[in-house]
């Protein structure tokens, strides 16, 4: 063929919004919020998430009912406390944030995506910063709606306007108490994430060293190593909310080595900000 041919296909420019940093931020966020959940995924991911979830919910739900049917006989009945309910609600948080933070880094590793989104307007601190938020986000609601029930529910058997107005201070100490747990393990869910290959194996070593070490260190501070009080993770985060909420809920190990819930609070923050860093660095690396 001696002359050429020209084909048109439709190609045109994009002439829709241009929505920027902020747009592509949005995206990452929403993503996040999808693969914690397992929102349009397969319904085998959906299960433990709504399941954990689940369990969170229905025990407020039976107190709220418990005090509503006692109330119409003993104007006083109480319901499970809040500051008990955090036992349970912190185990499962831990479950959680095991299989969450995996989910929201190793793919995108593992898969190669991460060029994808150096193409966008994104930087290293975005993608970590909305992979943070949309857990963060999760788990605030995972922890704090169940105390939001049973405040409401208190409420109405005692009386809403009186209850509300001498009890507010529960809302704000249990969402900071929520905060505290998420500081305590979801950074360091993510630490393990971003040096894993296989969300299976990222989850086990998680746990792991949550749980390990918190009962090797109580075996170490009846040998006399009262420092390594300070390791313990998992008891960290339920100390420093019976600090917030002024009671005493169980016998902590920080607290059993000597060391004042201030104490605990600064290693739920260093080690938080050290685990912070080391994944952006190695997310930087990566990407």
């Amino acid at each position: 063929m001696t002359e050429g041919v020209v084909f048109d296909l439709g190609w045109r420019p994009y002439d829709g919004p241009r929505l920027g940093r902020s747009g592509a931020r949005r995206a990452l966020y929403r993503d996040g919020l999808r693969r914690v959940l397992g929102l349009r995924r397969r319904a085998r991911r959906k299960v433990l998430p709504f399941a954990l979830l689940a369990i969170a919910l229905l025990p407020a739900l039976f107190f709220v009912a418990f005090g509503v049917i006692a109330g119409e006989f003993d104007p006083e009945a109480t319901l499970f406390g809040h500051s008990q309910y955090f036992d349970l609600t912190g185990a499962l948080v831990l479950i959680f944030t095991a299989l969450a933070s995996s989910e929201l880094l190793l793919p995108d590793r593992v898969h190669g995506t991460l060029s994808v989104y150096a193409s966008r307007p994104l930087t290293t601190a975005d993608y970590v910063a909305m992979r943070a938020a949309s857990l963060a986000t999760v788990v605030f609601g995972f922890l704090w709606l169940p105390h939001v029930m049973l405040f409401l529910g208190r409420a109405w058997v005692n009386g809403f306007g009186s209850y509300v107005t001498e009890n507010a201070e529960i809302l704000w100490q249990t969402a900071l108490s929520s905060v505290v747990y998420f500081a305590a393990y979801a950074p360091l869910g993510f630490l393990v994430a971003a040096f894993s290959r296989r969300a299976s194996v990222a989850a086990g070593a998680f746990l792991g060293v949550v749980t390990i070490s918190s009962a090797a260190t109580r075996g170490l501070i009846e040998a006399g190593f009262d420092f390594m009080g300070l390791f313990a993770f998992q008891h960290h985060p339920g100390y420093v909310k019976d600090w917030i909420m002024d009671s005493s809920t169980h016998s902590w190990i920080p607290e059993d080595a000597g060391f004042d819930p201030s104490v605990s609070l600064l290693v739920i923050i260093v080690v938080a900000a050290l685990s912070g860093l080391t994944v952006y660095a190695r997310q930087r690396r990566a990407g």
